[in-house]
């Protein structure tokens, strides 16, 4: 067995080539070696569940914003995650997320992304994510997290 195989986490997809990827929890070495051949230079996890094992990867950003299974992040949730991508495309770096399977949670910040960074309605948003990645947004209040998003969007000036 060679020691450079990288395996792709389950469920992995680029859903904006080279600057977001989406998949379910990278459970191992090999599947962070796999973010990393791929330019993704930051890795958030949504699932307080399942945390991937970044300690033994020293070359991938981490962060952490816990969202229970089949809950919706909150405002504040979000504004992370787009400010950790707005960095992130300064540096020239792709951002890997990820819940337990890649779905809901994840779907939702994916959603917010492309509201954010290519101006497409929350319905939109939504329904791309799901073309891409079925499954994606689980919940109705999932759902309403992005419209609040797009809400929040149009009250503030400094975008």
């Amino acid at each position: 067995m060679s020691a450079n195989v990288a395996n792709p986490p389950w469920n992995f997809s680029w859903v904006v080539q080279d600057h977001l990827a989406a998949m379910a929890w990278p459970q191992t070495v090999s599947n962070l070696e796999y973010l990393v051949q791929n330019n993704i230079g930051h890795l958030v996890t949504l699932s307080p569940e399942k945390l991937p094992p970044v300690a033994k990867h020293p070359h991938l950003s981490w962060t952490r914003i816990d969202i229970e299974e089949f809950e919706a992040p909150t405002l504040q949730d979000i504004i992370r995650f787009i400010d950790i991508c707005k960095n992130c495309r300064l540096k020239k770096q792709a951002v890997g997320v990820h819940c337990r399977m890649g779905r809901g949670r994840t779907g939702v910040m994916v959603a917010c992304y492309l509201v954010r960074f290519q101006d497409l309605a929350p319905e939109k948003a939504i329904t791309t994510v799901r073309l891409q990645r079925p499954g994606s947004v689980e919940t109705a209040e999932q759902e309403r997290a992005v419209v609040r998003y797009r809400d929040y969007l149009r009250t503030t000036e400094d975008e």
